[in-house]
């Protein structure tokens, strides 16, 4: 595996950024799946316990797993590479340091949209994008013809409505199984840690399946029942551990800040204090380090709110959704043509229209082996945002009045270099 150091010299750096840039558009970094992107972990993950899941298997080459007996994997919402190397540039980071010093780090891409919900999904099923249909922090469910909630799984502005438990089904889902159902039939036992707020969300209902769910308090809780899990199971286990802080506070105070940097830093100390300098740690254990997405910070002046936009409007069958910075739409029959056009002539220095037809068939969604005739189902199109651009339709406030994503500093979705690059480092640790 390539070990990339923070103080290396940028354009070594630009070079191994540069092969994930998109050809057409090389401001933008393009999902490379198969490649060295988030959506090979899981593959990894299970080939490490000797695993194979058919036609999904895709992994992260050239990692040295040496068939392990307990794999640690800490999703850290929001860890984004260009966040890692502000604050390391900007602060003293000793235990972040010290801890790449000892482990092996590449930078990979995220998935697109570059979002919780879409990398979430891939990272418990295995799932491509294309294949899970989970494309943003809310989505149009043709079925029930309204905007839902991808986190609760609900109707916008009914958090506690699940739509899992009145009668909707994700039957593609439901029967690809999940990284820990397979784990689990093949004598592997999986432990799923999550913040108490999002423990029995709806979509912890789909992607634990075949896990014991842990919920937790703080990270130091998490830590210390990680540790008793590790200890007291003999036979062979696989740990999942979400940490969503850091995505918590990029969002309120910004991702290039000191609040950010030492937010790292305590992770990473408590990892070394708490878990890797721990006494008996079961022997042949693996860390796995990655994230779901980086941030960009959005610029006030750019956030275009479509609730004003009467011609536009009266050409949509849907509120807009999925995300600020990856916006998809719907229009109605034979409206797509003009909206194209307008779209491209209003807005033209924040962004620009794509059909999500022609991105899945480029492999914004998964690579081209996929079946992409259900892609209609999921819209008409999606906006590719420039600079640091965003698109809001505040009428959904009407359904969702305490939804405060206006307020938002750091935001992701996007494909930028911000948003899509970020780190997957390994390590052995007993």
């Amino acid at each position: 595996m390539e070990m990339i150091i923070m103080n290396r010299e940028i354009d070594d750096l630009e070079s191994v950024i540069d092969k994930y840039r998109w050809e057409e558009h090389r401001e933008f970094i393009k999902p490379a799946f198969g490649k060295g992107c988030i959506m090979d972990i899981p593959g990894l993950i299970l080939s490490s316990f000797g695993i194979e899941d058919g036609g999904n298997s895709q992994r992260i080459q050239d990692v040295d797993i040496e068939s392990p007996d307990h794999v640690i994997f800490l999703l850290l919402d929001g860890f984004g590479y260009s966040t890692i190397k502000y604050s390391s540039e900007k602060n003293s980071m000793k235990y972040l340091e010290e801890f790449l010093d000892r482990s092996a780090m590449r930078l990979i891409t995220s998935v697109f949209p570059s979002t919780t919900s879409t990398a979430t999904v891939s990272y418990h099923t295995n799932m491509l994008p294309v294949e899970h249909r989970i494309l943003g922090y809310n989505s149009y469910i043709p079925e029930i013809g309204t905007v839902c909630n991808m986190i609760s799984l609900s109707p916008v502005g009914r958090k506690d409505s699940s739509i899992l438990e009145n009668g909707y089904e994700m039957p593609w889902i439901g029967n690809n199984g999940t990284i820990h159902s397979k784990l689990d039939s093949n004598e592997v036992r999986s432990f799923l840690y999550l913040p108490n707020a999002i423990k029995n969300s709806g979509l912890t209902k789909l992607t634990g399946i075949g896990s014991s769910i842990s919920g937790y308090v703080t990270i130091s809780q998490m830590i210390t029942q990680l540790k008793k899990d590790l200890i007291n199971f003999r036979e062979k286990t696989f740990h999942f551990c979400y940490i969503s802080t850091i995505d918590a506070i990029s969002h309120k105070v910004g991702p290039y800040t000191d609040d950010a940097a030492m937010e790292i830093e305590l992770i990473f100390m408590m990892l070394k204090e708490q878990l890797v300098n721990s006494p008996g740690l079961p022997k042949n254990t693996l860390l796995f380090i990655s994230a779901d997405h980086g941030h960009m910070v959005l610029d006030r002046k750019q956030i275009i709110d479509f609730r004003h936009d009467k011609q536009l409007r009266s050409w949509m069958s849907a509120p807009v959704y999925g995300d600020p910075r990856a916006p998809f739409m719907r229009f109605e029959n034979g409206r797509t043509e003009s909206a194209i056009e307008y779209l491209k002539e209003k807005y033209p220095e924040n962004f620009f229209p794509l059909r999500i037809q022609d991105l899945a068939r480029n492999g914004f969604f998964g690579n081209s082996r996929n079946n992409v005739d259900h892609v209609d189902s999921l819209g008409d199109l999606v906006l590719i945002m420039k600079n640091s651009s965003s698109v809001f339709d505040y009428s959904l406030k009407i359904l969702d009045p305490y939804n405060d994503g206006e307020s938002m500093i750091g935001m992701h979705g996007g494909l930028s270099q911000e948003e899509m690059i970020v780190p997957f480092i390994s390590r052995k640790i007993a």
